[in-house]
């Protein structure tokens, strides 16, 4: 049997990358070869910049050495290394005239489901597969609590094909009984089903080495914009525990902080490196927590509280049972450092979730 991966692979994002990479190494462990369908699909969230915005973020790259080409060659070593993708790439309309033919097509994970980034795209609902295909989902993201009028009906549609669905955060369980009137399994992101020796063997592969202990920093802003106000978190804690702080993927201004160093071209494997020897995470992304919960970092997962759209990381750390790492950008960590170092995620939570994920796998293969 051979399956087909529908995923985000080739998103410019180390957790894309690596949760495509997870789960095709899984596969392989448990009898499943596998291909990631090379798909090429159209970002609906990102409007194309002004030509003002551009110029500017031009003048951004020239200062620091143009990161974001150095990082998309790390990219692009990574998939042609670590990925084994399907012989033909595919757009929508390709893919609906030559689908490709597999044994199993597989849904996920990371935020395949989410409307904002896909629009009307139901190809990654797996659409295109024919009549009578095998079709499961594996800890796919919706990040959204509902869905409107026509977008309703079409999930409905699509979902309603699958012989097994999992989904990667609460409220996707109680999404999809709305839509289908079935239970989706809840099952962790693919990261966290890959040994940490295989994470420590990648993380290896990266020339960044920080002699000191240090804070990392990995604060994105597409779901949300955590900024300026993420800096009370940060100072605090950086006060409490009297460490450098290393900002992944940070702004041009924290190259300028006293006590602080900007990474800006990092590949999949310094992200594995960067976490790997961190001594404290402070993170808005759901990869960031998943490599924090790998390498049994103390945390704080940062999200914006009012909003009830994105429950990724609540949804995460209640998993392994470690809600009390979790903060709204605008709070402060009043903690002491013995405080701050404690919070961790649950090993024996985050095992069990491991294994039942496995068994999901195991299930519908």
């Amino acid at each position: 049997m051979k399956a087909g991966i529908l995923t985000m692979h080739k998103v410019l994002n180390c957790g894309s990358a690596l949760q495509a990479y997870a789960l095709q190494r899984k596969l392989g462990s448990l009898g499943c070869p596998s291909e990631i369908i090379d798909y090429r699909y159209e970002d609906k969230s990102r409007p194309r910049p002004s030509l003002k915005a551009r110029l500017a973020a031009f003048f951004r790259e020239a200062l620091f050495g143009f990161p974001e080409a150095r990082m998309k060659r790390k990219f692009k070593d990574f998939y042609r290394k670590h990925l084994i993708l399907s012989p033909q790439t595919y757009d929508r309309e390709r893919i609906a005239k030559e689908p490709p033919q597999y044994d199993l097509y597989i849904a996920g994970s990371d935020q395949v489901w989410n409307p904002r980034f896909i629009g009307d795209d139901t190809n990654f609902l797996l659409s295109f597969t024919p009549e009578g295909a095998r079709r499961i989902s594996y800890a796919s993201s919706i990040a959204a609590t509902a869905l409107d009028g026509a977008l309703k009906a079409r999930y409905a549609r699509c979902l309603s094909r699958f012989q097994a669905l999992s989904v990667r955060e609460r409220s996707a369980v109680a999404l999809i009984r709305e839509l289908t009137g079935r239970e989706a399994r809840l099952c962790c992101d693919p990261t966290l089903l890959v040994g940490k020796e295989e994470w420590n063997s990648l993380a290896a592969q990266s020339r960044y080495r920080i002699s000191e202990p240090y804070i990392l920093v990995y604060a994105l802003s597409y779901m949300f914009d955590p900024f300026p106000e993420i800096y009370g978190i940060v100072e605090e804690v950086q006060k409490t525990l009297g460490m450098k702080v290393v900002f992944l993927q940070g702004r041009a201004r924290d190259a300028f902080r006293a006590g602080s160093r900007l990474i800006k071209a990092a590949g999949p494997a310094d992200f594995a490196s960067l976490f790997q020897h961190a001594a404290f995470v402070i993170t808005t992304s759901f990869h960031g927590v998943s490599f924090a919960l790998l390498n049994d970092k103390p945390l704080i997962g940062v999200v914006d509280s009012r909003s009830q759209a994105d429950s990724r990381l609540s949804s995460l750390l209640e998993a392994v049972k470690a809600t009390e790492a979790l903060y709204d950008y605008r709070d402060r960590p009043n903690l002491d450092r013995d405080a701050l170092l404690r919070l961790k995620g649950d090993r024996n939570a985050l095992q069990a979730w491991i294994q039942d994920s496995t068994c999901y796998l195991k299930e519908n293969l």
